[in-house]
C-alpha cells in the first residue's frame, strides 16, 4: 500500500514559458487562492535597470522627486525614474 501524498492537478498550459506574459494568459482558476500571485507572475518578467549614483546626486534626485510628487516613498520613486527614462528614450528616437 502507498502512503504517497496526493497533490492537487498542476496549472494548465503554456503561460509559464511565455517571454511576454500578460495576466489575460493565465487561467484565473489556477490562482483563485490569491489575487496577486497571477500579477506577480507578469511583473517577474518585465525588464529591470540598477542605477547607482554618487551620494550627492542622490540626494539631489530625492529632493526633486519630494519637490515633484510631494514625498519620497518606493512609487514616487519609481514614477520619477520611468519619467526619466522614457523622456531619454523618446529623445534618443527622435534623433
Amino acid at each position: 500500500m502507498s502512503t504517497a501524498p496526493k497533490y492537487r492537478k498542476a496549472p494548465d498550459g503554456e503561460w509559464l514559458g511565455y517571454p511576454e506574459l500578460k495576466i489575460e494568459d493565465i487561467p484565473y482558476e489556477s490562482f483563485q487562492f490569491t489575487k496577486y500571485i497571477a500579477q506577480s507572475l507578469v511583473d517577474n518578467r518585465k525588464g529591470r535597470v540598477h542605477v547607482l549614483m554618487e551620494h550627492e546626486f542622490y540626494q539631489r534626485f530625492l529632493k526633486a522627486v519630494r519637490k515633484k510628487f510631494g514625498g519620497i516613498n518606493s512609487s514616487n520613486v519609481h514614477n520619477a525614474v520611468l519619467e526619466a527614462v522614457k523622456a531619454w528614450v523618446e529623445g534618443v528616437e527622435q534623433t
